[in-house]
């Protein structure tokens, strides 16, 4: 079971948010109401792997996620993976808040970049160990050549059984146009914040995609259908290897 640090995990969220103007509770909506499903979906499948004696967790694009700290279990390793910059100022804000980082295996990677399998490898992942690949909220960030390299490093990475669980945004049929319009505007504002989406295909075309990178019995949850009143299209996937 996880011995993990909430604590840990509660200062680098705190340093993290220091100057930042609080503006009282957070209000509902689809917004927060999506990353309250997801979070629960991610937390969800970390901790049936920790039962399920998965001995290796990987968090693609790790960013600031604080899972590792939180749900730290005998005899699991976590990779976070994620770009250079970003793991550099992580570990600064780790250590500078006390964070004990036993059982993280920090793996600095580029997405837009080929080689991931070999990097992984290099940092002590065990292709032949079972393992749990997380991708929250990653895929839609990254070109489309990217997005499929992705899903298939994951899996050439992969031993039998493994698990592959990842939130793929997707769009509606072209002629759905009050769909197609929302999300124009919706990517409109990302990009403007700094985030712009660069991949988002239909959901057939995501499915094709997992299949061809060798993931297959997908189950996937309808974020909408989960939180009503949600934009639709929001996908949550668990696949095998």
């Amino acid at each position: 079971m996880p011995t993990g640090d909430p604590a840990a995990e509660a200062r680098l969220t705190a340093a993290l948010g220091a100057g930042v103007v609080d503006t009282g509770p957070r209000p509902r909506g689809d917004f927060f109401d999506y990353i309250a499903v997801r979070t629960r979906f991610f937390d969800e499948a970390v901790l049936r792997a920790i039962a399920d004696r998965v001995p290796q967790i990987v968090v693609l694009g790790a960013g600031y996620d604080a899972r590792a700290l939180r749900f730290r279990a005998p005899g699991v390793t976590f990779f976070e993976v994620d770009h250079p910059t970003t793991q550099a100022d992580k570990r600064e804000r780790l250590a500078a808040v006390g964070a004990s980082t036993d059982g993280i295996v920090f793996v600095a990677a580029d997405f837009t970049q080929p080689g991931l399998p070999h990097v992984l490898a290099n940092h002590g992942h065990d292709r032949l160990e079972r393992s749990l690949f997380i991708c929250e909220g990653v895929l839609r960030y990254l070109p489309e050549r990217w997005f499929r390299e992705l899903l298939r490093a994951a899996a050439e990475q992969s031993a039998t059984d493994s698990e592959l669980v990842a939130s793929i945004s997707t769009r509606a049929p072209d002629g759905d146009e009050a769909a197609r319009c929302a999300r124009t505007e919706h990517e409109r504002r990302l990009a403007a914040s700094g985030e712009p989406v660069l991949t988002v295909p239909d959901r057939d075309t995501a499915l094709a995609w997992l299949a061809e990178a060798g993931w297959s019995s997908p189950h996937i949850d309808e974020v909408a259908e989960l939180a009503p009143g949600t934009r639709s299209g929001r996908l949550l996937v668990r696949a095998r290897r």
